[in-house]
This record gives structure tokens, C-alpha cells and sequence, in this order.
């Protein structure tokens, strides 16, 4: 009887060393792998936009791809590079306030993101006039930055997800009024070049 209950006890010992061994490298190898990852992708991207911004060479469209794609990789070094810490070390949960700042300083860098995106659209597309446009993409972005900073107040716990839908919806109008104008002009200019070869 107190053989079969030792051998019990030890199956049931080397079956939770097993499972901690598994979870441990998954652990880790999540750590290795999304670290190497957006190392490459921080460094790529900011490395190309300063690239971009050397060699705009007064052109303004360039230097705002440029602009864009250095904005794009500090604002997601903010929450990538406490993330990766995190993972490498004592855990995510140990860096709950790091990664809350992160998220909100990429939260806004990607807002600023869209405006240039938009003023590269007015660029490239010889666009004058068309102010509802620059009214609607800067309500849309001070109203998600508003939010940003009310959803980091504390003492609001029970509303924080409610304020994280409304972001996100500021954020995906904006996004689909980006995407609407850019298919507009590439439908428009599709058509003038039709006429042309047609006339």
C-alpha cells in the first residue's frame, strides 16, 4: 500500500515538474522570440524614416513618410521596450504601470500618425480647400487624446473599458475617413487617365 501511494506521489511529482519544465520554455521562448522581433522591427523602422528624412531632399511628401515612420517606432518603443523587459525578467505583471504608460504615450503617437498621414494624402494629391476634412481629422483626434488622458486617471476603474471602446472608435473613424479620401483620389485619378487614354 505505501509502495503504490509513493509511486502515486512520484508520478504525480515528475507530471508537475513536466508541465512547469514545458511552461517554463514556452515562457521563455515567447520572451526570445517576440524580444528579437521587435527589436528588429524598432530598429527597422525608425533607421528607414530617418533614411526617408535625409533623403527627402526638400521633397515634402517623402520627409513626412519619413516623419511617419519615426513617429510610428518611438511611439511603439514606449510599450514594446517595457514589454520586452518584462518578459525577460520578473513577468508582466511586475510592470503593470510601465506597460499602462506605454500604451498610452503609443496611443497618442498613433493619433499624431494618422495626421500625417492625412496632410501626406493633401500633398499628394494637390488637395486645396476640403477643411471639413481638417476639422473632422483634428475633432477625431483631440476627442481620442481626451479620452487617452481621462482613461489614465485613476479612480475610475469600473469605467476604464467603456473609455477603451470609445478610443477605439474615435481611432477607427478616423482610419475609415483615411481610407475613404486616399480611395476617392486613386478613383478619381484612375478615371482621368481612362479619359485620356479614351479621348
Amino acid at each position: 500500500m505505501n509502495a503504490v501511494h509513493f509511486e502515486n506521489k512520484a508520478s504525480s511529482v515528475r507530471l508537475k515538474t513536466l508541465l512547469f519544465t514545458k511552461t517554463l520554455g514556452g515562457y521563455f521562448m515567447q520572451a526570445i522570440v517576440e524580444t528579437v522581433f521587435d527589436a528588429c522591427y524598432l530598429i527597422g523602422v525608425v533607421t528607414l524614416g530617418i533614411l526617408m528624412i535625409a533623403k527627402s531632399h526638400g521633397n515634402k511628401q517623402y520627409r513626412l513618410f519619413g516623419i511617419m515612420a519615426v513617429v510610428l517606432g518611438f511611439g511603439d518603443a514606449f510599450h514594446l521596450v517595457p514589454r520586452a523587459v518584462a518578459l525577460c525578467t520578473t513577468g508582466l505583471d511586475n510592470f503593470t504601470v510601465a506597460l499602462g504608460t506605454g500604451k498610452f504615450i503609443t496611443s497618442i503617437t498613433m493619433t499624431v500618425f494618422y495626421i500625417i498621414l492625412y496632410y501626406i494624402w493633401r500633398i499628394r494629391y494637390h488637395v486645396k480647400g476640403k477643411n471639413i476634412y481638417t476639422i473632422f481629422v483634428y475633432g477625431m483626434a483631440i476627442a481620442r487624446i481626451v479620452l487617452c488622458l481621462f482613461h489614465r486617471m485613476p479612480g475610475q476603474v469600473q469605467h476604464l473599458h467603456y473609455r477603451g471602446e470609445f478610443i477605439e472608435i474615435f481611432l477607427s473613424q478616423l482610419w475609415v475617413l483615411l481610407l475613404f479620401i486616399y480611395f476617392i483620389k486613386v478613383l478619381e485619378s484612375k478615371m482621368i487617365n481612362y479619359s485620356k487614354i479614351c479621348g
